[in-house]
């Protein structure tokens, strides 16, 4: 009868833990991914708070768009707190910088002057539809980087331009999931470092 009852307790602590991993968790895991990913060794396991700057793009807008795109998805991610954007446009405004096309090293500056310890930027390579066959296919390619605000060192970097593999599906629905395959690339992969 002890063995009985250990053996159910063993077996409800296991359905317990099972039970705790997140639904985000799962959203990131779950997610086959061709993103090509780099993390540093450390895994950028001292830095908590980050601002995201808008993106280099074809246009502002699609720059801003894609920027925010992956706040969402690091929000869910749960690695990280961030700055919040109208905290970073009163520190640029005081510097008279543009918060598009910074380069690295004033981005992490600029970063550190919000209080954060990592500042991530990027660029958005293409964002358009092609024909095909009659058909307009959207078309995403996107690469980030988290850098260091103290080191100006890389955290980590991804990347991935991908063609939607059918027409009827929006560009912003597209770039969606590119960010999202990124962000689950990522994901998977600061799970292994950290």
């Amino acid at each position: 009868m002890l063995s009985s009852l250990r053996t159910l307790g063993s077996i409800l602590v296991i359905l317990i833990l099972a039970g705790c991993a997140s639904t985000d968790d799962k959203y990131f895991m779950d997610t086959d991914t061709d993103a090509n990913v780099y993390v540093a060794p450390s895994g950028g396991a001292d830095i908590s708070k980050i601002a995201i700057m808008p993106f280099k793009g074809p246009t502002e807008l699609i720059g801003q768009s894609v920027s925010d795109m992956f706040v969402t998805e690091i929000l869910r991610s749960q690695y990280y707190e961030l700055v919040e954007r109208s905290q970073m446009a009163n520190v640029l405004s005081e510097s008279e910088l543009s918060l598009s096309g910074l380069s690295a090293n004033k981005a992490a500056e600029v970063g550190g002057m919000m209080g954060a310890d990592g500042v991530m930027i990027g660029t958005v390579s293409e964002y358009e539809t092609v024909a095909a066959r009659g058909r307009a296919i959207p078309v995403v390619g996107i690469s980030a980087r988290l850098i260091d605000c103290k080191t100006g060192k890389i955290v980590w970097s991804v990347d991935l331009a991908k063609r939607a593999d059918a027409g009827g599906m929006t560009l912003s629905e597209h770039g969606r999931d590119v960010v999202h395959e990124m962000m689950a690339g990522l994901y998977q992969k600061m799970k292994q470092v950290r």
